[in-house]
């Protein structure tokens, strides 16, 4: 049996990282959670850089706490870091201040040695009022998708990205706003992990049942002796439901969702998408 360690830095959010084991997908591949505290501010974020001479390959998320009233804003990579933002509903219709819970953001980075054709393609959407906006990041001729990232350009918690899905080509971000509507200006960006083809490299997919129970949350596996690299996700409902997280898991990802504060009658499911590599 493996031995899975865990190491506690002394950075001011304290990473947690899972040892990789031998035979890993990507050499050097490693995972890393990284935590904010966990209090009532209405923004917080945290950023993770990679050990030296390691490039990130994946990235998740995970929100705790005050679940409904949190959004995803940003879920940036760059070569050597990814970067996790959240912040609180606020804004028209909405508390001035957000919720009084407490609540954490966590953000999860796959870090590996630096694949053959590496390379980030970011693409953001038009900045402008809207109810939803859509914008796709497409790897290069010749080079695949191994993990992807999006965020926000205002919102204030009022816009929240209901899809980030991960293509063999590329990453697609689909966000809208929440039900009693946001007139500002916003865009939504999107990133695309890219690298030549990696040992059975491939995209996959799982989803709950269709129902009204909330929260709820899909556990989806990589084939046996695969390893995953990053998370993505979709929801069928536009409006009231708030994915909660999309995380890396010790041979997968886990996709979790809540309805916002209001509530919702209607039956929804939520849907992990996730890619692997074979060692």
């Amino acid at each position: 049996m493996k031995r899975i360690a865990w190491i506690v830095s002394l950075a001011v959010a304290a990473t947690l990282m899972l040892a990789e084991p031998a035979g890993a997908a990507v050499p050097g591949l490693g995972y890393f959670l990284t935590p904010s505290e966990t209090n009532s501010a209405v923004y917080k974020s945290v950023t993770f850089a990679c050990p030296p001479g390691q490039v990130v390959v994946g990235t998740g998320y995970q929100l705790a706490g005050a679940e409904g009233s949190v959004v995803l804003d940003d879920l940036i990579p760059t070569e050597t870091g990814v970067t996790v933002g959240a912040g609180e509903v606020v804004g028209p219709g909405e508390p001035a201040d957000g919720t009084t819970l407490n609540w954490s953001v966590t953000a999860f980075t796959s870090c590996a040695d630096r694949p053959a054709g590496y390379q980030i393609v970011p693409e953001t959407s038009f900045f402008g009022p809207a109810t939803e906006r859509h914008v796709a990041a497409l790897c290069p001729g010749g080079k695949r998708l191994i993990g992807g990232g999006t965020s926000l350009s205002n919102g204030f918690g009022q816009i929240s990205v209901r899809e980030m899905d991960l293509g063999f080509g590329g990453v697609n971000a689909y966000a809208v706003d929440d039900e009693d509507g946001y007139t500002g200006s916003w865009s939504v960006s999107a990133y695309a992990i890219c690298a030549d083809l990696l040992p059975g490299l491939r995209s996959l997919g799982g989803n709950t049942v269709n129902n009204s129970q909330s929260p709820k949350g899909v556990t989806s596996s990589c084939p046996f002796g695969d390893r995953p690299l990053s998370a993505g996700w979709a929801t069928l409902s536009r409006e009231q439901i708030i994915v909660t997280g999309a995380y890396l898991t010790g041979n997968g990802v886990r996709v979790t969702a809540a309805e916002d504060d209001t509530g919702y009658s209607g039956n929804w499911t939520i849907s992990s998408g996730y890619t692997c590599a074979t060692p």
